[in-house]
């Protein structure tokens, strides 16, 4: 009886223990470059998340990022501030749809501008300190221009927004990425405006608290010290219960012999 009260006492543990597991969505939906870049910037920030198990397979897997509850608010603060997940340009299916099986000149114009300033803004956003980009393209229409007049030129502007006090670009080879994607555009047909961001919340090191050897966030802490206590409850229950058994056994009457029929028929004769 002891040892069953033990065991269910043992699994109630267990099941607070799942309780404790429990985490917050924090983001999902995401391709595994952009999990594991909030997860770096959560990281750095000393907030703790986890990267879930895949949904799917292959390009088309989408992955999960949770944080502990009580932190989401930081969370959400800390992504704001770093432009968390990337923006994503959408593409020319996004845009158009399926479209006509021809189509119109118009189209295949608005195609090829939006094809363009995604791509480039997606180089841009390669550069190391860049957090967004977006490249605008002006293309003239020169079906109409005579001979005689002169042909109108492209242009393009470029907007980045960039972390730091400095920009981590340089503008005139920002300028020649641009020029060298479109036809006839120089480098005075590109206008370069950078924007600061905001300055990201200061790295909370304070936050990471210890917990005997191991080094948590503090939103974590209070679950791994329940967690690890009730670990020890369960083996000392464990170890009551079998206490119990042991000394009932032993203050148990012993059984009494079987006597053998055979043995007691021979003794008779």
């Amino acid at each position: 009886m002891a040892f069953r009260r033990a065991l269910a006492q043992s699994a109630t543990l267990v099941a607070f223990l799942a309780l404790l597991g429990c985490e917050a969505t924090l983001a999902s939906g995401l391709t595994e470059s952009e999990a594991n870049e909030i997860v770096v910037a959560l990281h750095e920030q000393g907030i703790g998340a986890q990267k879930g198990e895949p949904q799917g397979s292959g390009e088309d897997a989408r992955f999960t990022v949770t944080v502990a509850p009580e932190e989401v608010a930081e969370a959400l603060s800390v992504l704001g501030a770093e432009e968390l997940p990337r923006r994503t340009e959408p593409g020319l299916h996004e845009v158009f749809g399926e479209g006509g099986l021809v189509p119109t000149a118009t189209e295949e114009r608005a195609r090829y501008v939006a094809a363009l300033g995604g791509e480039l803004g997606a180089s841009l956003e390669a550069i190391d300190g860049v957090l967004d980009a977006r490249v605008h393209v002006a293309l003239p229409d020169t079906r109409r221009v005579t001979l005689d007049e002169a042909k109108p030129r492209p242009r393009a502007s470029v907007l980045i927004k960039y972390r730091g006090d400095r920009p981590p670009y340089d503008e005139t080879a920002v300028r020649a990425l641009v020029a060298g994607a479109v036809q006839d555009m120089t480098l005075e047909d590109v206008a370069v405006v950078g924007v600061p961001a905001g300055a990201p919340p200061a790295a909370r090191s304070r936050n990471l608290v210890r917990v005997g050897p191991v080094t948590v966030t503090r939103g974590s802490a209070l679950a791994l010290k329940l967690l690890l206590g009730s670990a020890f409850a369960v083996n000392v229950l464990l170890i009551v219960a079998l206490i119990v058994l042991w000394r009932r056994k032993k203050a148990a009457p012993p059984e009494p012999m079987a006597i053998d029929e055979s043995d007691v028929t021979q003794e008779g004769r």
